[in-house]
């Protein structure tokens, strides 16, 4: 592959570009652009994050080998369809790393997993698989009308921090390559326009095909449900976007919210 072969570009998303040597969050930063009345489609791209997060407030680990990046999106759509759209931009980001050679997939419900190389030969969802981006949408609304989306992006690029290493992979080391920053960066925006524009115009019709093609198989994992732990095997999503776990008995349980833990591969 050739940097000179890859073809997608945004039309809309990045035509204004904020770069930041260091803020305490980029989600933070393009909200108060949008509050200030910043247009669709307007990015912001720190080297550091003092303050990164992710989904629920945890801690972003956020080193200067990472790509943090945030967009202020104003799509037509019910405040009540901005979570799932969480779904269409991580088929767009699962999209640009396999564009650079890593085999990345999906988990339920906002981040990209990727196999390390060293392990391929074990098969592809084994336990070993690690973080490599995730994902946090945010809602800005006035009374009952969306107003804006911030999307938050977060890229392990060329290295982690040795204190997650066991958790998670740059996508340099994952795709075997140093990677370009500023092309993996054309790529990303042109994979998440592409996937919000169909969400937009479709709704999850057209996301969760797309997003089955790319989730991680083959996984046991643990989540809440009704208050209760659950263990089940990942099995889909349903016409919602929810996951369906697949517990013991053979009963198809529904995760429409909270955390989801993988942890063993279904043997």
């Amino acid at each position: 592959m050739t940097y000179e072969s890859l073809h997608l570009a945004a039309r809309w998303l990045g035509t204004q570009r904020i770069d930041l040597q260091e803020c305490s969050s980029t989600n933070d930063e393009a909200g108060r652009l949008a509050r200030a009345g910043a247009r669709h489609g307007t990015i912001v791209i720190a080297e550091t994050q003092r303050a990164g997060r992710g989904r629920d407030g945890r801690t972003w680990q956020s080193p200067k080998s990472g790509l943090y990046l945030s967009a202020v999106l104003r799509p037509t759509i019910p405040i009540a369809s901005v979570p799932p759209m969480t779904l269409a931009i991580g088929v767009g980001v699962c999209d640009a790393m396999r564009i650079f050679g890593a085999p990345a997939v999906l988990k339920w419900p906002n981040d990209v997993l990727v196999v390390p190389p060293d392990h391929a030969q074990r098969g592809p969802f084994h336990s070993g698989s690690r973080k490599l981006a995730g994902v946090l949408v945010e809602a800005q609304s006035q009374g009952t009308r969306l107003d804006a989306v911030i999307v938050g992006i977060g890229v392990n690029l060329d290295t982690v921090p040795i204190e997650v290493s066991d958790t998670a992979i740059s996508l340099g080391e994952a795709a075997g390559t140093t990677i370009d920053r500023e092309a993996f960066i054309a790529q990303l925006l042109a994979g998440v326009e592409r996937w919000v524009d169909r969400y937009v115009a479709v709704g999850l019709e057209a996301v969760i095909p797309a997003w089955h093609a790319r989730m991680a198989l083959g996984l046991a994992a643990r989540a809440t449900v009704d208050g209760e732990s659950l263990v089940g095997e990942v099995t889909g999503l349903d016409d919602d976007g929810a996951l369906l776990l697949r517990d013991d008995a053979g009963q198809i349980h529904r995760v429409r919210s909270g955390d989801v833990e993988v942890i063993r591969p279904v043997l």
